[in-house]
């Protein structure tokens, strides 16, 4: 659909000479049509974009819950999503994440994305693994429809809205993630592209309803998870410059939309943003001040190019040996293109371009780490962004749009025409064909090459004997386990199983907090001398049982005294029997919201690190439940958010534009 159908139809003042030159007022029949035209139009085009996503990512809807992406990580990456599965069974008991290394409030973890409705509907309907696949097929669908909606808001022809779109979808930026088994890396990238292109729609359109789409957007995106993304998003704001000035260097009144819009993503993800504000100061990353991942600025841009996923994974170019960080590959067809803009862009359009030029700089100079250097001594948590080659993933979005305006303006070029006539009686040719279509050949390889590749990341292995694994390390209680140190692959079947994993190699750690001591551990090297083996998991990989505290026991003077235990998340039953008063530990990590019952009456619980409180002598239940503050007050906040966007919408329908055009 060609920008002008969205002009609004002409009414001729009464008395007006200029007979045909203006329509008429148009029929309700009329009208109909042009709606038909307006929204079946766009909806055509991304159910296109929807099926090609859908071909491009065929590998991953088989919907075998056994079968699994090759990337190393799958298994520890998607156990966020388990509460889903938990939720629907024990209900408030999965706002504990009980399953890994202590346990830690779940709605604390911006981290994974398990919140995004991408990851959470399909998980609801299909289980974690193949809700896992189905929401990386969708996420191929959601960064193709932004990057078209980008092209529409500039008033790209379908052609150049299309192709963008499709380019988008097979990007090495997107697929090439899975390298490491991660789905939120391609979710974050899409849904952060979202928000770029609902964020250019406001700037152009100025319109309210913009506004809360880019709020809405901009929600998605905060609860996409990972975090690279997101900085690479925060990183256009300098370039909305172009967009939010005017002649004269003033902002435009459109930046109170934007206000507007960033009020309702917070508000609309309060309730994880507040529970992981209000945990923030236990966590603890891995850091790296010297950010010894980051390639040099000048040889990121090659990766636009480089399709050799061996070359990649080598350490040419000042790379470390993981491709996954690296790959941006789109081809030299759209970098072409990109570059054709400065020849043919009317200086009408001088302010978008630049937009779009400048963003992927801005998000190549901070991959690069140039500034992360120095900026890290003023902000220290800046070290935990210590993989900043994944920032670049998000100048993809303003190349690709480059190339889209390129593809069009050529397009509207005076192309020669080719006449074929097939019967020499008549005058008149047969065929006229524009030579604009051999445009058709260098677009459609660049989105072959592109796809080629992304097949490489979207292959599966059957994991089955893994799930039938675990089962030797199922234990009578809820005591911890360890599986073999750094294999992933055993953290979503274990979980699963209901089991609780210590030693996981995980994204942070709890400040302050030591690991749970497992009681069962499988390793494949030697027995230690003080541990007896009691079977195998895999049928080769020895299970150790060592000597270790019970995951609950009563601290009594004649010694640790085991309890029994049961439950699952943050609802815990512990039953002692105990001769001497003591204290109840539970190797359960202790934090705001966790309350404990004595026999059904309220108690206090003590300080530390463990969950512990009072045990007095004789048979004695104890029930630990969480519930935080944070949670209900973020839950209304959001509900605020929702009533806002409501109201939003509602107020929008008599407001005008505020002239955003102007920037076009």
């Amino acid at each position: 659909m060609e920008s002008s159908e969205l002009q609004p139809m002409l009414v001729p003042a009464r008395g007006s000479r200029l007979g045909g030159l203006i329509r008429k007022a148009p029929s309700r029949g009329q009208v109909a049509s042009a709606a038909r035209t307006i929204f079946l139009g766009p909806a055509a085009e991304l159910i296109l974009i929807g099926l090609w996503a859908a071909w491009v990512g065929r590998g991953l809807l088989d919907f075998d819950p056994f079968t699994w992406l090759t990337g190393r990580e799958f298994g520890y990456q998607i156990e966020g999503n388990l509460f889903w599965t938990q939720l629907r069974q024990c209900g408030q008991c999965a706002l504990w994440d009980g399953g890994i290394n202590g346990g830690y409030p779940a709605l604390a973890d911006l981290f994974s994305s398990k919140f995004h409705p991408f990851v959470s509907i399909p998980t609801l309907l299909w289980g974690t693994i193949v809700g896992a696949k189905v929401s990386i097929v969708l996420s191929f669908w959601l960064a193709g429809a932004a990057q078209w909606w980008l092209a529409r808001t500039i008033r790209l022809g379908v052609v150049p809205r299309l192709w963008t779109g499709f380019l988008a979808v097979v990007g090495g930026h997107l697929a090439a993630r899975l390298e490491l088994g991660s789905p939120g890396l391609v979710l974050s990238t899409a849904a952060s592209t979202l928000a770029l292109a609902a964020a250019v729609d406001l700037a152009v359109t100025g319109q309210r309803r913009s506004a809360l789409r880019l709020g809405i957007a901009a929600a998605l995106a905060i609860i996409s998870g990972v975090g690279y993304l997101q900085l690479g998003l925060l990183l256009w704001m300098p370039a909305f410059l172009f967009l939010l000035l005017d002649q004269s260097l003033a902002l435009r009144p459109v930046w109170k939309e934007f206000v507007l819009a960033g009020a309702i993503s917070l508000l609309l993800t309060a309730v994880v943003l507040l529970p992981t504000l209000h945990f923030y100061p236990n966590y603890e990353k891995f850091s790296d001040p010297a950010f010894d991942a980051s390639q040099p600025m000048e040889f990121i841009p090659l990766n636009l190019v480089i399709r050799d996923h061996e070359f990649m994974r080598s350490g040419l170019l000042g790379k470390f040996p993981f491709g996954y960080l690296y790959h941006l590959y789109i081809g030299w067809v759209p970098i072409l293109l990109a570059i054709l803009c400065l020849r043919l862009a009317p200086r009408r359009d001088s302010r978008i371009l630049l937009f779009l030029a400048s963003g992927p700089v801005l998000t190549f100079f901070f991959a690069s780490a140039i500034p992360m250097r120095f900026l890290v001594k003023l902000l220290p948590d800046l070290a935990g962004f210590r993989h900043t080659p994944l920032i670049a993933g998000m100048a993809i979005p303003g190349i690709i749009g480059l190339a889209g305006y390129g593809l069009d303006q050529l397009l509207r070029l005076n192309w020669p025409r080719v006449s074929l006539v097939l019967r020499p009686d008549r005058a008149e040719p047969s065929f006229v064909l524009s030579l604009a279509w051999v445009l058709a050949i260098p677009l459609v390889w660049s989105v072959r090459s592109a796809y080629d590749l992304s097949q490489d990341f979207t292959k599966t292995i059957n994991v089955e004997s893994v799930y039938r694994s675990v089962d030797a390390l199922r234990t009578s209680d809820l005591a911890w386990i360890s599986t073999p140190y750094g294999e992933h692959y055993w953290v979503e079947p274990s979980i699963a199983a209901g089991l609780k994993l210590t030693n996981v190699i995980a994204v942070w750690r709890w400040k302050g907090h030591d690991l749970p001591v497992a009681s069962l551990i499988a390793k494949r090297d030697a027995v230690p001398e003080d541990g007896e083996q009691v079977g195998f998991l895999q049928d080769s990989i020895p299970i150790v049982r060592q000597v270790a505290p019970s995951y609950a026991y009563v601290s009594a003077s004649e010694g640790n005294v085991p309890c029994k235990a049961s439950g699952r998340g943050g609802d815990l039953t512990i039953e002692c029997s105990t001769e001497r008063p003591g204290q109840l530990v539970v190797q359960e990590n202790a934090w705001s919201g966790w309350r404990v019952f004595l026999d059904g009456e309220l108690a206090s619980l003590r300080p530390g690190a463990w969950l512990s409180a009072e045990a007095p002598a004789g048979d004695h239940q104890f029930r630990f439940e969480y519930l935080p503050w944070d949670v209900p007050v973020g839950l209304w906040m959001s509900a605020v958010g929702v009533l806002l966007c409501l109201w939003v919408w509602w107020s929008s329908r008599s407001r005008k534009p505020l002239a955003a055009t102007a920037v076009t």
